[in-house]
């Protein structure tokens, strides 16, 4: 069996190896019959093309200017030096102009006119040196029209040749161009005939391929989904590939770690959970018991026995929802309840700096909450918004629905922070950073029981105040069990 399999395996890669052998030699000869084709077709085009553009602008510059330039020469009065006045640059310009079409040109009787261009061009300079020694203006003028510019003039015939040369390379041009049609169309059939043998090659090896692993391929993805569905159970995959029996091994291998750690998953939540919450609980519980004890202490001892048995009273009530039975669930109303038994302590205590309200809807107060989620939030505000700042501050606790989801907020109009300030908070919630806040423990928390995208946000400016937004699930008969699967 492991020699098949072994035969089985360098057979595919065989056949591979053997399609890539006969594609890619057929598709590269196609490639460069199609390259070399165009290229040669588009220098051609592009020479003739660049010949017939250049003779039109000789053609349609030389006359007018070579005629003007001997007509303002012979207007001129007399100067010894007369022949250096004459427009020679022009004269040789055309010249180099003509030498140029010579070399590019293709059509034997354009070679022959571009020549005779040339020789008029010559005999052309020779009547203009003797128009440039005439001393009399009659005989000058005489002479550009017979010999230049008039009817009989070489300017003249110049154009004539030009405007014959034009026509032929633009005739070459449409010849070409129906070369370059005829071509296309070979080249269309060719290029359709190959791509039509390559699609048949690579569909013939496709099909033998795949047939000898799709088999296989199906009973892994039957088993796949279920794995999916939570059956574990491993079963043998029979196939002849070594690659699919090794996929086949890991696969039961995985499913039978993911089934260990799953088990193992649940009861690490579980004891996480209780870990978090403990934490919590002792971050909080000492500090806060020391310090309303010694409250109580030294109100018992001004003799304010009304506020003693408010903040005893409100202490227990703390205290008793904070344990709750050990349940980890409460309602809206219970969290609400030992939210305002804290602030009735904090304001005891700090009365000439402290008010605070709880607008939270009936409606909403049988909704189920991971307890001890409002109480952090509202210390935090006390101790590090309000007591930073002047006067009289305010802490507000709302609660409202949207869009299926409960939103709670803990709002002050404490110190603020800056941009800065509350993107370096957020970061440090999502990202487990310790922020110094004892905040991070809540949307643990919220995490935990709850999931994504469950948790807190923060709002705030400096000098206006804070806003913490809770965002949870919105559910009313939720027990403990059912939260950790949210």
């Amino acid at each position: 069996m492991t020699g098949k399999a072994q035969h089985t395996n360098r057979s595919i890669e065989q056949q591979i190896a053997r399609l890539l052998v006969t594609v890619l030699p057929v598709m590269g000869a196609i490639i460069l019959l199609l390259i070399v084709t165009l290229f040669s077709v588009n220098s051609r085009y592009t020479s003739v093309l660049m010949s017939a553009n250049t003779a039109a602008d000789f053609n349609k510059e030389f006359k007018v200017m070579l005629d003007s330039g001997m007509y303002n020469h012979v207007i001129r009065p007399r100067m010894d030096n007369a022949a250096d006045d004459l427009p020679m640059d022009v004269l040789d310009d055309a010249e180099a102009v003509l030498r140029r079409l010579e070399t590019t040109t293709t059509l034997p009787d354009n070679r022959w006119r571009i020549q005779s261009m040339l020789d008029m061009c010559e005999t052309l300079r020779r009547y203009m040196l003797d128009i440039a020694l005439e001393e009399s203006y009659d005989q000058r003028m005489l002479l550009l029209e017979r010999n230049i510019r008039g009817e009989t003039g070489l300017t003249l015939l110049i154009e004539t040749y030009m405007h014959d040369y034009i026509g032929d390379e633009v005739r070459e041009l449409a010849r070409i161009q129906g070369q370059i049609r005829a071509q296309v169309m070979v080249l269309s059939i060719v290029i359709a005939a190959g791509v039509a043998v390559l699609v048949t090659v690579i569909v013939l090896y496709s099909v033998r391929v795949v047939r000898r692993i799709t088999g296989p391929i199906s009973v892994l993805s039957r088993k796949a989904q279920q794995f999916g569905s939570g059956d574990f159970t491993p079963t043998p995959v029979e196939t002849h590939i070594t690659e699919l029996q090794t996929l086949d091994t890991g696969f039961n291998d995985m499913a039978r770690r993911v089934d260990a750690l799953m088990t193992k998953q649940v009861e690490d939540q579980r004891s996480l959970h209780r870990a978090e919450l403990e934490l919590l609980q002792a971050q909080i519980n000492p500090h806060f018991l020391y310090n309303t004890l010694d409250s109580i202490a030294i109100l018992a001892e001004s003799d304010r026995n009304e506020d003693v048995v408010t903040m005893v009273t409100s202490l227990s009530t703390f205290f008793r929802n904070s344990l709750n039975k050990g349940n980890d669930i409460l309602t809206l109303g219970t969290e609400c309840s030992q939210v305002t038994s804290y602030l009735e302590i904090q304001q005891i205590r700090y009365s000439d700096i402290l008010r605070y309200e709880i607008n939270v809807p009936q409606s909403l107060l049988d909704c189920m909450v991971p307890k001890l989620i409002l109480q952090p939030l509202v210390e935090n505000a006390l101790y590090h918004g309000i007591k930073n700042r002047r006067g009289m501050g305010m802490i507000t606790v709302t609660g409202e629905e949207k869009d299926g989801k409960l939103l709670l907020k803990v709002t002050d109009n404490g110190a603020g922070m800056d941009e800065e300030q509350v993107r370096i908070l957020q970061s440090g919630i999502y990202e487990d950073k310790h922020t110094g806040l004892g905040l991070v423990n809540v949307h643990k928390r919220i995490r935990l029981y709850c999931g994504e995208p469950y948790g807190l946000s923060f709002e705030s400016s400096v000098g206006k105040g804070s806003t913490v937004t809770v965002l949870l699930p919105m559910t009313r008969s939720l027990g403990e069990k059912e939260v950790e699967g949210v």
